[in-house]
């Protein structure tokens, strides 16, 4: 695998998460207004967000295209109340830790930090959903 198709791994998660978050954020400004899980909601959202951004800029100077969002997403199971929200959140968190630590082992130099900072954040945001703490973020959520 080469370090474009790794991180076109990466933004197609990103891409995934950034709806997700969109349909938690929708969920909780509902269910929980102004509480702490919609605040985190929202402040994910906007670092993903920059991720993505930066994540077509390092592909396109790579000499590749960036994968585009799908339309939409389904959505794993029913998001009903918080305890759904914050479920669906550490889903998203993990999915991008195991793409992320994937994308570790295929890049170099600039690039690998950028993505070892996105596992380690991923990582810390899952935490902060209620996701486990692990030895090696992204190995396990396999």
């Amino acid at each position: 695998m080469t370090p474009a198709d790794s991180l076109q791994t990466c933004l197609a998660a990103e891409h995934a998460t950034l709806y997700g978050y969109g349909v938690l954020g929708g969920r909780l400004a509902a269910a929980a207004p102004g509480s702490s899980s919609q605040v985190l909601a929202a402040t994910a959202y906007v670092e993903h967000r920059d991720l993505r951004d930066r994540l077509i800029a390092e592909i396109r100077g790579l000499d590749a295209e960036p994968v585009v969002a799908e339309v939409s997403y389904a959505t794993p199971f029913a998001i009903e109340g918080i305890d759904d929200c914050r479920r669906l959140a550490r889903l998203l968190e993990g999915r991008c830790r195991a793409a992320y630590a994937d994308a570790v082992a295929e890049t170099l130099d600039d690039i690998r930090a950028l993505v070892a900072r996105a596992l380690r954040d991923s990582a810390v945001r899952g935490t902060r959903w209620g996701a486990p703490v692990t030895a090696f973020p992204g190995i396990d959520d396999r």
